[in-house]
């Protein structure tokens, strides 16, 4: 069964899923975690989203990262080392179908350019409406024409992520 891109519309319960799992990741993360952050779609209000919860970890080493593997297996993630990513640790965890995800974490140390990057994103999409609407729409295309392609999926909204990232640059450097 090929993973699918099914987009819902915004659930208020998304913050208090990020919630539990943020107090789940800083017991197994202790003191190597400088902070956690809920990112991604679920974290835009109102925005459809994949119902899969994209946490972002922000770390002191990451290479330490790796010997919480055994750890984060336990508690339900599948280590994916880089995942395409330099600098980047990438977790996991799957739905009970075994094939969709359900959450995704995201380590980073600090001032890592992708992390910034990411979060800039999500808080550009927060406070400019015209951004929410161009990428909740390419979202809305992209799931019809590429419902069973997460890669495809994603590569359609390039153009609309990078232009939206071009104007979060300027307005978050005024």
């Amino acid at each position: 069964m090929p993973r699918e891109m099914i987009l819902l519309p915004y659930d208020p319960m998304w913050p208090e899923k990020f919630e539990r799992i943020r107090a789940n990741l800083l017991m197994i993360f202790g003191d190597l975690a400088i902070d956690i952050q809920h990112f991604g779609s679920t974290s835009i209000a109102g925005m459809d989203a994949k119902p899969i919860i994209d946490v972002m970890v922000i770390v002191r080493a990451i290479a330490k990262v790796d010997e919480l593997n055994p750890q984060m297996e336990r508690a339900g993630y599948r280590p994916k080392g880089e995942n395409g990513m330099p600098g980047r640790r990438y977790f996991q965890k799957l739905h009970s179908d075994g094939v969709n995800h359900t959450q995704h974490i995201h380590c980073y140390e600090k001032d890592n350019p992708a992390a910034i990057d990411e979060l800039m994103f999500r808080d550009y999409l927060r406070i400019d409406p015209d951004a929410f609407d161009a990428y909740r729409n390419v979202k809305r295309e992209a799931s019809e024409k590429y419902r069973y392609s997460p890669a495809a999926y994603t590569d359609f909204k390039t153009d609309c992520v990078n232009a939206i990232m071009e104007k979060a640059k300027k307005y978050f450097a005024e």
